[in-house]
């Protein structure tokens, strides 16, 4: 008998679970175990269910796919891990390839393109959708040429918030109210932000936002 490869979905939206419900179903040799709509059900039935495979939406009402996969691996070390994303920031890519991601999946992709990711994810291969994997490869090709791209801070959850608030025009006031922080704290934060991105005012962080897909243009 056939030992079927068990899949959890996470994702927030009911509409695009069952899309990809439809999709798993063509296979087989896959199954799906689970679904959930949160980062902290998703670590529950990972515990639960023990899945071979799980395809993780990005963002999260609660957690965000990389706080997500990091206490699944841990738990389950074996597991393989396909993030789901409508948001094709190279940082938010090598985030998640960094925390042990096996695939970044671009959320308008066919649902072939899903099915293919499965298989090279399950052979033990890296798949990043080709739409995203452009400017990796011209990073890449940079390198060779000698004049490697720099690599890009890693932000915190809060930093992107922080900047993401100051993008929107608030104020320090406003910000602290909505971080629950002090103002003299939200100058500190913005400071060292500025610092770790090597921005010299407001309008390079919000420049900077927005080239990362962090706020709209």
């Amino acid at each position: 008998m056939e030992t079927k490869i068990k899949v959890l979905l996470v994702d927030d939206h009911p509409i695009f679970r069952d899309g990809l419900n439809q999709a798993i179903a063509r296979r087989s040799e896959l199954t799906v175990v689970g679904e959930a709509s949160t980062g902290a059900a998703a670590v529950k039935l990972s515990a639960e269910t023990a899945p071979d495979l799980v395809f993780l939406d990005f963002h999260l009402p609660d957690l965000n796919g990389v706080a997500v996969a990091r206490e699944i691996i841990r738990l389950l070390p074996a597991v393989k891990i396909i993030i789901l994303s409508s948001d094709g920031s190279r940082t938010l890519v090598d985030e998640a390839l960094q925390a042990g991601a096996c695939g970044y999946v671009w959320k308008q992709g066919a649902a072939t393109e899903l099915l293919r990711a499965v298989e090279m994810v399950m052979a033990g291969r890296l798949y990043v959708s080709p739409e995203l994997s452009f400017g990796i490869l011209e990073d890449y090709r940079s390198g060779l040429a000698g004049a490697p791209a720099p690599a890009k801070p890693l932000l915190a959850d809060r930093d992107k918030r922080l900047l993401k608030l100051i993008a929107e025009g608030q104020r320090n006031k406003e910000i602290a109210g909505q971080l629950g922080i002090s103002s003299k704290s939200v100058e500190a934060y913005r400071s060292r932000l500025m610092k770790k991105l090597a921005c010299r005012s407001a309008a390079d962080l919000v420049r900077y936002a927005i080239r990362e897909g962090i706020v709209s243009a």
